[in-house]
């Protein structure tokens, strides 16, 4: 039997703002980030704490940028900077007023957390392609409740981007065609590649391809590295690679967990670099699963293939009420380890857990990191 509380809840806005000194329980702190019902939800808290008059941004014209970008490598010293005649118009306070919510678009498809299914390797090279996209016909809705727009750079018009999945071993052909008005490139964490001659920028209308073989088994990150990387990742360039080991797993319930970030209306380029996030989330929208959780079963396997695209904040996932019965750091069969309660990742890393819920019910998974819980970093999974 659940005894509860007869204590009146205290306002969470108040609680988090300084004005409860009382212990603050667990539960306590899932009603104040929504995650049990009849409480304000992390929605209200981020309203209430959101910054007024933040300036959006808009794009350069394509015909401004250097046509001969994608044949001269850049300066990797200054892949973090501002590029000559590309993205500083972004950065240099050309204001427009945020898009209108109802013309967002959800960030990527409701089926997003169900990775591709394994398949055998292959010596047929796997075909990938991908386009870069950017402008204001690339608003993406990443939360819901409050209602929020957010002006996206991305790949394939998706926030993350399409998850590529290939076994250990394979070789894949990959192009990209840049449909936006600025430059993007690639940069695959799975690959072993020189970056001067594979993950150089691609002007606006160019294209371009190369082949990379998968030699490591594991879960990576890909993203954008056109300057500045920060701004063209936080505003949606990233997506999930699954490489698996050439000897198949064992059958689970498999998902796949996108972690990241997002800073004001987009394009903010000195808030990306100073200030918080407002937005943490899973698959690109705040609270995504906490209305529609990802369903288990009592007893059976489930693996859950995990990307902290950041770009700038760790990731403490865990599963509330349930323990990782096997855990793989960066996704590799050699880093496994036993059971662990918290798995840490880094920006820029990923990791692959594995656990059996006891008994049927509802089990919250969050970043423990609270803070960052607390502002979209929070989903369930259901359990029949």
């Amino acid at each position: 039997m659940t005894i509860e509380s007869t204590t009146p809840p205290v306002d969470p806005v108040d609680r988090w703002a300084g004005k409860q000194t009382a212990p603050l329980s667990r539960r306590a702190l899932l009603r104040g980030t929504g995650i049990l019902a009849g409480s304000v939800g992390a929605g209200a808290l981020l309203a209430a704490c959101a910054q007024a008059g933040v300036t959006s941004w808009t794009f350069p014209v394509a015909s401004a940028t250097n046509p001969d970008a994608a044949a001269v490598p850049s300066d990797p010293t200054m892949s973090m900077a501002p590029a000559a005649g590309a993205s500083p118009s972004a950065m240099a306070g050309m204001a427009t007023s945020p898009a209108p919510v109802g013309g967002a678009r959800d960030p990527s498809p409701a089926d997003f957390a169900s990775p591709p299914r394994y398949h055998p390797a292959s010596s047929t090279p796997i075909a990938f392609d991908l386009t870069s996209n950017d402008g204001p016909g690339e608003t993406i809705l990443i939360s819901a409740s409050p209602a929020t727009a957010y002006r996206s750079m991305n790949f394939g018009r998706q926030v993350p981007a399409p998850t590529l999945r290939i076994t250990e071993g394979e070789t894949v052909h990959f192009t990209l065609t840049n449909q936006g008005q600025m430059p993007h490139s690639i940069d695959f964490h799975a690959a072993q590649t020189a970056w001067s001659t594979n993950y150089q920028e691609i002007a606006p209308g160019g294209s371009f391809s190369f082949a990379w073989t998968a030699n490591y088994p594991g879960v990576f990150m890909y993203h954008c590295g056109a300057a500045p990387v920060l701004m063209h990742m936080a505003d949606g360039m990233y997506g999930a690679i699954i490489v698996d080991p050439k000897v198949a797993r064992p059958a689970a319930r498999e998902y796949l967990l996108v972690q990241s970030e997002f800073y004001g209306s987009g394009g903010e380029y000195a808030k990306m670099l100073n200030n918080p996030p407002d937005f943490v989330v899973f698959n690109g929208q705040a609270n995504r699963y906490k209305a529609t959780p990802l369903i288990a079963t009592a007893g059976e396997l489930v693996r859950i293939y995990l990307v902290n695209a950041g770009p700038n904040s760790s990731s403490a996932f865990h599963v509330i009420g349930a323990l990782f019965s096997h855990v793989e750091a960066d996704g590799n069969p050699a880093n496994r380890t036993g059971m662990r309660q918290t798995i840490d990742i880094p920006p820029g890393d990923g990791a692959m857990v594995e656990l059996t819920f006891a008994e049927p019910g509802t089990y919250p998974f969050v970043t423990h990191r609270f803070c960052d819980a607390s502002k979209g970093a929070l989903g369930m999974f259901k359990v029949s």
